[in-house]
């Protein structure tokens, strides 16, 4: 079975004609590979931002973090290749689902948590990283063969259920949309599984 295994990227938020800030961008920039998110994610262009974001936590609100995520990162939907970020314009699924964990107490503690999925011996894991605010992960893992062809929000829960009974771990609920974006941070302890070439 021919699997695709390339998948949206989106880039960074944008002005309008009067430098109002608009929303980010909702179509799709060109598709890309988990070994393009591996070096884009250690790369010093991921680093400014980032570094950015996490000086500004202790005074922003969470709009202001926002809004800076919009404007400054660039983004992946690492579950289908979408013409538009809208559920009606799915090209096409990827084997690959990525699951949030947020609300951390620090970075050792996202650090222990991308340490122990990044090891996972029932799901494989593609990439493994600390979120852009420095107290979560991001885990994209390889569908099992036993969800294919389930629903999204089903292989969602799937995966909600094995975070929760094997690692006590909850993830956010805003994540079963098969449209979710998930912001591409600097990275340089970024997990990538040892198959790929980089």
């Amino acid at each position: 079975m021919n699997v695709n295994e390339r998948f949206s990227i989106f880039s960074c938020g944008w002005w309008n004609e009067e430098k109002q800030e608009a929303s980010p961008q909702q179509r799709s920039q060109q598709t890309q590979t988990i070994e393009w998110v591996y070096k884009y994610i250690i790369s010093e262009r991921a680093r400014k931002p980032t570094e950015e974001l996490r000086a500004m936590i202790p005074t922003a609100t969470k709009g202001q973090r926002d809004n800076f995520k919009v404007r400054n990162f660039e983004y992946a939907t690492f579950s289908g290749i979408f013409n538009y970020r809208r559920i009606n314009c799915l090209v096409e699924r990827t084997p690959f689902i990525c699951l949030d964990i947020d609300g951390l107490d620090s970075m050792e503690e996202a650090r222990a948590v991308q340490r122990a999925l990044s090891a996972d011996r029932y799901v494989e894991t593609e990439l493994c990283f600390v979120s852009p605010s420095g107290n979560g992960v991001k885990w994209v893992v390889r569908l099992p063969e036993a969800m294919e062809g389930m629903y999204f929000r089903d292989q969602w829960y799937e995966m909600r259920n094995h975070l929760a009974f094997n690692y006590g771990i909850n993830t956010d609920p805003a994540t079963k949309d098969v449209t979710r974006a998930c912001f591409l941070p600097w990275d340089n302890e970024c997990f990538i599984n040892s198959k790929y070439s980089v």
